[in-house]
């Protein structure tokens, strides 16, 4: 190799290898105390593309994570309210119960209970209209799903889900594919119309039995007036036939666990003289069909369905599921006595209704798409809106329709169903809670681990590895110096 004069071409090596040992030795100094691999786009572009996405989902995983967490502090707020509005409940309903015992209890007492009713329904509606959390109020009705354009079929919705994606209102469609029945059996009574012997009869039906001895020459009027003063007893009615000799012996509701059975007792084995047979039985029907396509479980008139838009429960009227003859506000019983027209309209069995709010929307996951929502309603829970299956808890107040002193025994029935309410209520947010919310809190803390784990394993520094390279990188400086210095 030739002598060089004018360019020092070692001196030139020996300074570019320096440049970078130095440029190593200062970036393992930077991951050293950092501890982390990528400080920038330069150091992994790709590896900085993914980290960045994880770091940005574990951050929405942990507030999806707070905000099951508010969700759960929330539905606690409610389900202590209305801890205390079952509690009310059952203490009046002792005063209904002691009210009813009217051979024992006077005027003076009477009042005394009607009292502390009245003050026990103003509680339950204070507790109603400002219950809240935060500054939202939960059992007044705010919180709850709001119904537009409900057919003229359905009595009443209870909503526990409805997805709504990126619509402001959700329509829900029904379609009754079998309509519920009532339990009935026909008897003839013959030519005459009337019994032409004796005849004890066993009625049984879904709340007890009752032996009845029917004389001779009883008319079927006369029978059919016998068995509906007793169907308190045996939740049994009857009604006139297709003919003046005919009795229709009716289960005062619809649905497969409504069974009657009419027996004759007396020995005879001939039941009302008709000459069939002794022991007749007949079954209900439960209503079946759809909501919004999904194949909904029907109990009595009831649809309920869990799809994967709504979810909730659709209770009809007699006149929707069983026979136009039946008026819309009929009760069971008034249904069961009505004589059918034999005509279900298309238009009761087929309709619709929609949601226009909400109710209370919770953000349960990383994304605000849809599929990470989740959807609570919480109905209005004052008097007026309780027991209503039986009437209105309202209606028991001093003045109302059904008083302490004016109809005891109905003001059991509706505190009855008032308690109804709240329980389901209440057991419907403890499934939120147990079933969504900390099941959700469960799995997004396990997302939230492995993310973390497999953002780390991108991003954050290997020291022992790193502290070899920056030895190695030290020393390469240090002889890299001596070599530049030698070099000139």
């Amino acid at each position: 190799m030739g002598l060089r004069i004018n360019n020092n071409i070692a001196a030139l090596n020996a300074s570019r290898q320096l440049r970078v040992s130095n440029g190593k030795l200062g970036q393992s100094l930077e991951r050293l105390s950092t501890g982390l691999k990528i400080n920038s786009g330069k150091d992994d572009p790709a590896g900085l593309i993914i980290s960045e996405q994880l770091r940005s989902q574990i951050s929405g995983l942990k507030q999806a994570v707070n905000n099951a967490q508010d969700a759960i502090n929330l539905v606690g707020t409610a389900e202590g309210a209305l801890s205390e509005v079952s509690n009310l409940l059952l203490s009046i309903r002792r005063l209904a119960i002691d009210s009813a015992n009217a051979g024992a209890t006077d005027q003076d007492q009477l009042d005394a209970n009607q009292s502390e009713v009245d003050s026990a329904v103003i509680s339950i509606n204070r507790i109603a209209n400002t219950t809240q959390y935060g500054g939202k109020k939960l059992l007044n009705g705010t919180a709850g799903f709001q119904l537009q354009d409900i057919a003229a079929g359905i009595k009443d919705v209870s909503i526990e889900r409805a997805v709504f994606g990126s619509a402001e209102t959700l329509e829900v469609k029904y379609k009754i594919l079998e309509a519920a029945k009532f339990a009935e059996i026909n008897i003839d009574l013959g030519a005459t119309g009337k019994l032409t012997a004796n005849s004890i009869v066993q009625f049984t039906g879904p709340k007890g039995g009752q032996q009845i001895a029917f004389g001779l020459d009883s008319t079927a009027d006369e029978i059919i007036a016998t068995v509906k003063s007793l169907q308190g007893n045996t939740g049994i009615t009857a009604r006139k036939g297709a003919t003046d000799s005919q009795v229709v012996f009716v289960s005062t509701d619809v649905g497969t666990d409504e069974r009657i059975t009419i027996e004759d007792i007396d020995g005879d084995k001939v039941l009302f003289g008709n000459g069939g047979s002794n022991v007749t039985v007949a079954t209900g029907t439960d209503i079946s069909g759809t909501v919004n396509g999904v194949l909904a479980h029907g109990i009595k008139n009831v649809l309920t369905v869990a799809g994967p838009q709504f979810s909730g429960h659709l209770t009809f009227n007699y006149t929707a599921i069983v026979d136009r003859a039946i008026s819309v506000d009929a009760t069971s019983a008034e249904a069961a006595e009505t004589v059918p027209s034999g005509v279900l309209s298309t238009a009761d069995a087929n309709g619709s209704f929609k949601l226009v709010t909400k109710g209370l929307v919770f953000q349960l996951g990383a994304f605000t798409d849809p599929i990470f929502q989740d959807t609570v309603g919480i109905d209005d829970v004052n008097a007026q809106n309780l027991g209503v299956a039986e009437g209105r808890l309202s209606s028991i107040v001093a003045g109302g329709t059904n008083n302490l002193s004016a109809n005891p025994e109905q003001a059991a029935k509706i505190i009855d169903g008032a308690v109804n309410d709240i329980a389901k209520l209440r057991a419907r947010l403890g499934a939120i809670q147990k079933n969504t919310f900390e099941t959700t809190i469960t799995s997004l803390e396990i997302s939230i681990e492995n993310l973390t784990a497999s953002e780390s394993r991108i991003r954050d520094l290997d020291f022992a590895e790193e502290t070899v390279a920056f030895t190695r990188n030290q020393i390469l400086v240090q002889a890299g110096s001596s070599i530049v210095a030698q070099a000139n």
